[in-house]
């Protein structure tokens, strides 16, 4: 019988999460056997998710929101190919990008017989570093100056629950002057200067649970997406973020979009960042240059067909 651990936040959802991991457990009995293992605070999924590969197991299931999902993803490609068993995902989060992306829904019943199959496909992820040696792996999405700042903001929140909470974040965030840089993009060779307040990079073609900033990422093409968008107005950054909403928004001459295998970022402002939504490099920590590096299909999920 194939062996699958659930590593999932008990406190999660209200608690909801912890009782939708005793159902799946129910619903899997007999076909699959499932260890369910609880964090406690921030951060432990990744080590959790280590030490069920190096038991053995076949899977490593992440039962939760994009938070949980990103740790996981990177306890698991922290340990080399060989051993690493695929990635399993039952969302119960407010955005659930990387499920949207991957076509997994809340259907606990769905979801079940996808774990129960063992069906799996390969996705990219890439490596992010710092010039400090700070290091990150991103199954998603990147944000960075106000997007980095706006989600900054957004967990310091509590309410509304869902993409509200990132709205009213935005909202806040656009009062203060948003942050405008100077970037030296190095984009697969080629070098760039571009004056910036946004700079978003994707795997996925979602983020925030509702946002489409590159509808038309793949998460298994070998290649991440990205967007620069130029200084504007704050009635203007707003009208893009509402633009973004839509999936089949055209493209504004407010951004430069393109894709790359590997990308160098050097900016003459300390970046706000975040990694798959979770909270990364904070300005005052000083961090100005990043490079990201695309792993091409280096992650196997247990999903239905591309």
């Amino acid at each position: 019988m194939r062996r699958l651990t659930a590593i999932l936040n008990p406190q999660s959802d209200r608690g909801r999460t912890a009782l939708l991991a005793e159902q799946m457990q129910q619903a899997l009995a007999g076909r699959v056997e499932l260890q369910l293992l609880k964090t406690t605070c921030r951060g432990e999924a990744i080590e959790l998710a280590q030490q069920a590969a190096a038991a053995g197991c076949d899977g490593v299931v992440a039962i939760g929101g994009d938070g949980t999902v990103h740790e996981v993803a990177n306890g698991l490609l922290a340990i080399d190919a060989a051993t690493r068993p695929p990635l399993g995902v039952i969302p119960a989060g407010s955005g659930n990008d990387f499920a949207f992306a991957l076509g997994i829904e809340k259907n606990l019943s769905r979801n079940v017989e996808l774990l129960a199959g063992g069906l799996t496909r390969a996705v990219d992820a890439a490596l992010v570093e710092t010039a400090t040696g700070r290091r990150r792996y991103s199954i998603n999405n990147l944000g960075a100056l106000l997007e980095g700042e706006i989600n900054l903001a957004s967990h310091r929140l509590t309410w509304p629950r869902g993409s509200g909470l990132y709205l009213r974040a935005a909202l806040q965030t656009l009062v203060r002057r948003p942050p405008i840089a100077r970037l030296q993009l190095t984009v697969d060779g080629q070098r760039h200067t571009r004056e910036s307040a946004i700079l978003s990079i994707s795997n996925g073609c979602r983020s925030g649970g509702k946002f489409y900033l590159m509808p038309d990422a793949k998460i298994d093409d070998g290649r991440f997406d990205y967007l620069v968008a130029r200084p504007a107005t704050r009635l203007r950054m707003l009208w893009e973020i509402y633009r973004s909403l839509g999936r089949e928004r055209a493209a504004s001459a407010w951004a430069e979009q393109g894709e790359f295998a590997s990308m160098t970022v050097e900016s003459d402002l300390p970046l706000a960042a975040h990694v798959d939504g979770e909270p990364w490099l904070r300005p005052e920590e000083g961090e100005r240059e990043l490079t990201l590096t695309v792993l091409p299909r280096v992650l196997l999920v247990f999903a239905p067909a591309g």
